[in-house]
């Protein structure tokens, strides 16, 4: 099965490769190495299947120009549970924290809660799915958008 302990440290070092990204397009290639060869998303919006490659990386550096935009400084992984599916998968509840900075310059906190899909491939962890709420809403809500 895969342990609590090690999902831990593989979200702790998304959380490191994801704020290199927010600094720079040239952390993307880091981040899309934690995904599946394939994956899907699931959100508030629809269900979207993709492949990892040059196009997720083109989806990437948009994203990450958005949230660059809007102010978003760190991301922080507060907790993680697991739940087992079999011995190479699971399921991760991640506890995230994101900070931010409006355009009146103050700092925003935004607490949401991600479920992604993991397998474990060539005794790697990696992301082959996630679920998650309506991200823009928040942003809308806390006047980032």
């Amino acid at each position: 099965m895969i342990a609590k302990a090690e999902v831990a440290k593989f979200f702790g070092a998304y959380a490191e490769f994801y704020n290199d990204a927010l600094l720079s397009d040239a952390g993307l290639k880091d981040v899309a190495d934690i995904y599946s060869s394939a994956f899907i998303s699931v959100t508030p919006g629809g269900v979207m299947a993709g492949e990892n490659g040059k196009q997720l990386i083109e989806i990437m550096k948009k994203g990450f120009e958005g949230y660059r935009a809007m102010g978003a400084g760190k991301m922080t992984c507060r907790d993680v549970s697991v739940t087992p599916i079999d011995q190479d998968h699971c399921v991760a509840k991640v506890q995230w924290s994101g900070e931010y900075q409006n355009k009146k310059a103050a700092l925003i906190t935004i607490d949401f809660e991600v479920s992604y899909l993991l397998e474990r491939r060539d005794g790697k962890l990696k992301v082959f799915g996630w679920i998650s709420g309506d991200e823009q809403a928040e942003f809308r809500k806390h006047g980032l958008l």
